[in-house]
């Protein structure tokens, strides 16, 4: 079959098929859009884990194309690590910083405070512990509650932070404790969100937690007094509660975006405050 050539010297079937090709072409081009950008990933110590994504989503309400990840607990350990080998974009840490981390030239900002406390399932009848009656129950001559339940112990792993912490502010808990773990006496648990689970279902038990966390994340469990002191914020913030860790962020300064920049700063703005002490965290001062 021959066609008739356009004035051009062009053929109408060349023509054609030149349209039919720009015109299937056209639609595709014009539906690809650029990526969005990466989501920042902050991750590290379980007792962080809460409070922060509270914070990110209170942040992202404000700045809608920011997409912030807050993946299961890697310890602040792991926090720390991740943080100085960029694999993300904050570290999350509720521990001061070893020596050695220290050398990595990581930024550390801390931005709450939360009361350590022993918390009990609402089978138990007790509302307090002193030092001494601690270190019974971890040396397993202690062994029941007031109306004579038996006392179900869980604990967390000699790295926890609330373990290093008890082990400063009380008295004798270090050897005693030691002693226990080598005994394998009690159930030991490895993170913040094993620790509050098991907690909620077992009766009579007694577990190590933040009392940020059982607000938070809405937990069944009753935070006991400690030498006669409730864990409140004013006892928290007068220092008469014994029991107080810190959280923090850390982060190579150098390598931070401007979007993580934006989120630290936001933290400390009034609603963010508002935020923490709503669900019993003190903000840093």
């Amino acid at each position: 079959m021959h066609t008739r050539p356009t004035s051009d010297g062009a053929s109408p079937w060349l023509l054609l098929c030149c349209m039919a090709i720009t015109f299937a072409a056209g639609p595709s081009v014009a539906a690809a859009a650029p990526a969005p950008p990466a989501a920042l990933v902050f991750a590290g110590s379980g007792a962080n884990l809460a409070i922060t994504r509270l914070l990110a989503q209170a942040f992202v309400r404000t700045y809608p194309d920011v997409a912030i990840e807050v993946p299961a607990s890697i310890g602040s350990t792991g926090g720390i690590q991740a943080a100085a080998d960029g694999s993300v974009a904050v570290g999350l840490v509720s521990r001061p910083l070893k020596e050695q981390e220290k050398a990595l030239g990581l930024a550390l900002r801390p931005y709450a405070r939360s009361a350590i406390v022993f918390g009990a399932h609402p089978t138990v009848v007790d509302d307090g512990l002193t030092f001494d009656e601690l270190l019974g129950i971890y040396r397993g001559t202690k062994t029941r509650w007031r109306d004579g339940r038996e006392i179900v112990v869980l604990t967390r792993q000699p790295t926890d932070s609330g373990i290093e912490a008890l082990e400063l502010k009380i008295p004798g808990f270090r050897e005693v404790y030691a002693e226990s773990q080598k005994a394998k006496r009690w159930i030991t648990l490895y993170t913040d969100q094993d620790m509050n689970q098991t907690l909620v279902k077992t009766p009579y038990a007694i577990g190590l937690l933040d009392l940020g966390i059982i607000q938070s994340e809405h937990l069944t469990v009753k935070p006991l007094r400690i030498n006669g002191v409730a864990p409140t914020e004013q006892s928290v913030l007068n220092g008469t509660y014994p029991l107080v860790k810190r959280l923090a962020f850390v982060y190579r300064e150098a390598m931070l975006a401007p979007t993580a920049k934006a989120f630290l700063d936001f933290v400390r703005s009034r609603a963010a405050q508002q935020i923490l002490r709503t669900h019993n965290y003190q903000p840093a001062e």
